[in-house]
């Protein structure tokens, strides 16, 4: 049997990328010319608001403005968050070090 051209199936069933609100992602298309200290530094900062929102969900709660339900999503959503980011980290780094070991 064989097997399903990888690119060929991505081109014919056109699967795009999810667009959830609050998560952080990259964008292919809007990047330009944009650096990638820039890259990372909103990275970041979008990383930041991610795992901020539980806190003050967790605070809505308390008032009655918001479920506990929408707390444990958030909760969620930033540990998913910050393990993204520190894979992608890891990934860097390893990159990173492959270069430096390069013999000119």
């Amino acid at each position: 049997m064989d097997s399903p051209n990888r690119i060929n199936f991505f081109q014919t069933n056109r699967i795009q990328p999810m667009q959830l609100e609050g998560m952080v992602s990259v964008d292919a298309q809007n990047t330009g010319n944009v650096s990638f200290k820039d890259m990372v530094a909103n990275m970041m900062s979008e990383i930041n608001e991610v795992t901020n929102k539980p806190q003050e969900l967790a605070g809505d709660m308390l008032q009655g403005k918001a479920d506990i339900h929408d707390v444990m999503a958030a909760i969620a959503q930033s540990e998913l968050t910050v393990q993204a980011a520190t894979t992608v980290t890891g990934k860097i780094l390893q990159t990173y070090e492959k270069i430096m070991q390069i013999q000119i």
